[in-house]
C-alpha cells in the first residue's frame, strides 16, 4: 500500500462481547454443524452460505480473522488475512446495503477508530485491549449491527439501519508494514 505510516499500522482482532469478528461462511458453517439444527434452519443457513458468503460478522466459537489495519492519510485501510496469512483482501462497506464485506481487490473502505470519544491512531491506544467504535468513509458514517438469532449479525454503517456497535480491538502487533 502507498503511503503506509508503518509506525501507525499494526494487526489485531476484533470481538464483538467477547464473540469474534469473522468471515460469515464461518458462522454459517458451525451452526450447521450444530447437532441440534433442525432441518428448517439448515435450510436457511444453506441458503446464507450461497448469498452471504462473504460478508464479515461475529459469532460464538470461531476463530477470529486477523486483520491489518494499514494507517494512510489520517484513516485506516483495514485488510483481512487470507488461509495463508497474507493480507489481500480488504474490508469494504460498498454496494446498496452498505453491509461489512471481504473485497477481493484494492478499492478498500477508508475507517476511523474512535477511542475514548475521539478519533485515534495507534499511539492513543496503550493497551493490547482497546474498546472502540469504527466509522467509515469521508462521510464518517458509524459502523452499525443489526440481525440476531438463529440469523448471524450483519455490520453496516447504513444510518438507522442498526444498533451502536462497540468492538473491543486486540491488537495482535504493532507497527508492521503490509509485506507481512
Amino acid at each position: 500500500m502507498q503511503n503506509m505510516d508503518v509506525n501507525q499500522s499494526f494487526t489485531a482482532q476484533l470481538f464483538v462481547n467477547n464473540t469474534p469478528i469473522a468471515i460469515s461462511r464461518k458462522i454459517i458453517e458451525k451452526k450447521l454443524a450444530a447437532p441440534e439444527v433442525s432441518e428448517y434452519w439448515a435450510g436457511v443457513f444453506r441458503k446464507q452460505l450461497i448469498y452471504s458468503n462473504n460478508l464479515l460478522s461475529y459469532g460464538e466459537e470461531v476463530t477470529p480473522e486477523t486483520f491489518l489495519f494499514a494507517y494512510h492519510d489520517d484513516v485506516y485501510t483495514i485488510k483481512i488475512a487470507d488461509e495463508n496469512g497474507q493480507f489481500t483482501n480488504t474490508a469494504s462497506m460498498e454496494g446498496e446495503l452498505r453491509n461489512l464485506t471481504v473485497f477481493d481487490g484494492d478499492d478498500p473502505t477508508y475507517f476511523r477508530i474512535i477511542h475514548q470519544g475521539g478519533y485515534a491512531k495507534l499511539d492513543d491506544m496503550p493497551n493490547e485491549l482497546n474498546r472502540i467504535r469504527l466509522r467509515s468513509g469521508p462521510q464518517h458514517r458509524e459502523v452499525l449491527t443489526y440481525g440476531d438469532q438463529p440469523s448471524f449479525p450483519v455490520l453496516t454503517d447504513l444510518k438507522n439501519r442498526g444498533r451502536t456497535l462497540f468492538l473491543e480491538l486486540k491488537i495482535l502487533q504493532r507497527h508492521v508494514s503490509s509485506a507481512l
